[in-house]
C-alpha cells in the first residue's frame, strides 16, 4: 500500500497523455505531493506515505562521516522587484517544430534487460557509471529495497537491509541517490502493530549498509538528503507540522533550529509546507512565491518575479511561468529567460471548453536547472535550457530526474539518460 501513490502517479501520467484532460487540479494533487517528498534528487524516487500511530520518537545508529567542502552561494533571501521582460525578443523555441527525443539525443538512449537475474522486474532510478544502475526490484505485490545492477556483467548486488529485532514486515518507502551514498527509507512494523520509518544508506562504490536512523511512530513520510557527508531527514506528518532533522555520525537525530513546518523538497533545499505551485493550471491566480532554504548551509533563495509572467512552479535554480500563450523559463534570480512559441498554453480567461487551461506538470532533472519536462495539452516535451532545444516525448514516457522511461518495446527496457546528453 505504501507504493500506491507512486504507482498511481506513473499510471495517471501515462494515461493522461492519451486521454481527455481532467478537471483542473486533478493531476496536481498527485504531482505536488510527490514533489513535496523530493529527494537529493534521484529519478523516479518513491515518496510513499507511511501510515503509523500518533506520536514520534527518534533513534539513530552511527555511520562514518565523509566530509566534503561546502561552497556557499550569495543569499537571495529577499525578493527583488519585478524585472522587465521584453517577451518578444527572448530566445524562442517553436514547439511545433520539436523533434522526437530519440532523434535529438540518440547517444543518450540505452536498452537494458527486462528482468534481473532472479526474474524480478525492476525500475531504474539512476545511472551510477560504468554500466551500473541503481534499480528498485518489484513484483505484483510490493517494491523491494534497491540493488545495484551491472548491465555489462548481469550481476545484481544487494545493498542489504537487516531487520531490527522485534520488527516484522519491511516495505520500501523511498530511494535516494545522495552525495556519496545510496539511501533508502523503509517502513517497519513492530510486534505491537506500531509502525516506524528507518533510514538506511550504503556507499555508492560498495560497502556495508548501515541503519542511520529510526523515526516514529507517527503518521509520517520521510525524505533524505546528504551534504558534506552529513545526512538530513525531512519528517512530514499528515497532521500537524513536520521538521527537518540532522542525522549525526552517532547519537540521535537533531532537529534543525527553525525547521518546524518545513519539508525537504530538492535535496537539502527545504520549502515551507504552505508553499504551493500552479503546476496543473496555467490560468489561475499567481501562486505564493516559494522560499527555498538550504538546511545545511543556511542559504535562502526567493525567486525573482518577471513582469508579465505568471509563476507556475520553481525549484532552487529555475522557474517556469506563462506569458500569454507562451511558457517562460528563467533562472531563479531572473537571469537568462527563454520562451516557447505562443501555442504552448491556451489564453487565460477563455470561457469555452475548447479553450480551457491546459494541465501543466513540471518535472526537473537531477541538477534542477538544465532540463524541464513539461506535460501540456499538445503533448509531453523535454526542454533543454542549455541549448534552448525542445524534444517531443512518446506517449506514456515518464521520468522525474535523470532517467526517462521510454517503455519496453522488444522485451527490453528503453531509457533516456539525461546525464549522457552533452
Amino acid at each position: 500500500m505504501r507504493d500506491l501513490e507512486e504507482d498511481l502517479t506513473r499510471t495517471f501520467r501515462a494515461a493522461g497523455l492519451v486521454a481527455p484532460n481532467a478537471e483542473p487540479g486533478f493531476s496536481v494533487a498527485l504531482t505536488a505531493r510527490r514533489r513535496r517528498r523530493a529527494r537529493t534528487r534521484m529519478a523516479g524516487a518513491f515518496a510513499a506515505v507511511v501510515a503509523v500511530a500518533a506520536g514520534m520518537a527518534v533513534l539513530a545508529s552511527p555511520l562514518v562521516r565523509q566530509p566534503d567542502p561546502l561552497v556557499r552561494q550569495p543569499d537571495l533571501a529577499q525578493p527583488l522587484g519585478p524585472a522587465p521582460l521584453p517577451t518578444g525578443s527572448l530566445p524562442t523555441v517553436d514547439l511545433s517544430l520539436s523533434r522526437p527525443i530519440r532523434d535529438l539525443w540518440p547517444d543518450a538512449f540505452v536498452e537494458l534487460p527486462l528482468r534481473l537475474p532472479d526474474g524480478r522486474r525492476y525500475s531504474v532510478q539512476a545511472e551510477l557509471g560504468g554500466d551500473a544502475y541503481l534499480v528498485v526490484p518489484w513484483d505484483d505485490q510490493k517494491r523491494f529495497p534497491p540493488v545495484v545492477f551491472d548491465a555489462r556483467t548481469g550481476v545484481a548486488r544487494e545493498l542489504g537491509t537487516a531487520r531490527t529485532p522485534g520488527f516484522l514486515g519491511y516495505d520500501l518507502a523511498g530511494t535516494y541517490l545522495t552525495e556519496h551514498h545510496i539511501a533508502w527509507v523503509v517502513a517497519a512494523q513492530d510486534s505491537h502493530g506500531a509502525r516506524y520509518v528507518e533510514v538506511w544508506s550504503a556507499p555508492r562504490d560498495g560497502g556495508a549498509a548501515v541503519r542511520r536512523a529510526m523515526f516514529g511512530p507517527g503518521d509520517i513520510s520521510v525524505s533524505v538528503a546528504e551534504v558534506g557527508g552529513v545526512f538530513y531527514a525531512g519528517i512530514e506528518p499528515f497532521a500537524g507540522e513536520g521538521a527537518v532533522y540532522r542525522i549525526p555520525d552517532a547519537g540521535e537525530p537533531q532537529k534543525v533550529p527553525g525547521s518546524e513546518g518545513y519539508t525537504l523538497r530538492y535535496g537539502p533545499w527545504a520549502v515551507h509546507r504552505s508553499a504551493r505551485s500552479n503546476a496543473g493550471n496555467a490560468a489561475v491566480a499567481p501562486v505564493e512565491t516559494p522560499g527555498f532554504w538550504n538546511v545545511a548551509t543556511g542559504e535562502r533563495r526567493t525567486p525573482r518575479a518577471l513582469s508579465g509572467v505568471t509563476l507556475i512552479d520553481c525549484n532552487p535554480r529555475v522557474c517556469v511561468g506563462r506569458a500569454g500563450g507562451s511558457l517562460v523559463s528563467y533562472g531563479i534570480d531572473g537571469s537568462r529567460p527563454l520562451r516557447t512559441s505562443d501555442d504552448a498554453v491556451d489564453p487565460a480567461g477563455a470561457d469555452t471548453c475548447d479553450s480551457c487551461p491546459s494541465q501543466i506538470n513540471v518535472f526537473y532533472d537531477d541538477s534542477y536547472g538544465r532540463f524541464l519536462q513539461l506535460r501540456l495539452r499538445s503533448g509531453v516535451y523535454l526542454w533543454d535550457r542549455n541549448t534552448n532545444t525542445v524534444g517531443t516525448q512518446q506517449d506514456g514516457s515518464s521520468g522525474d530526474g535523470d532517467v526517462i522511461d521510454m517503455g519496453q518495446p522488444g522485451g527490453k527496457q528503453h531509457l533516456l539518460l539525461l546525464s549522457r546528453i552533452r
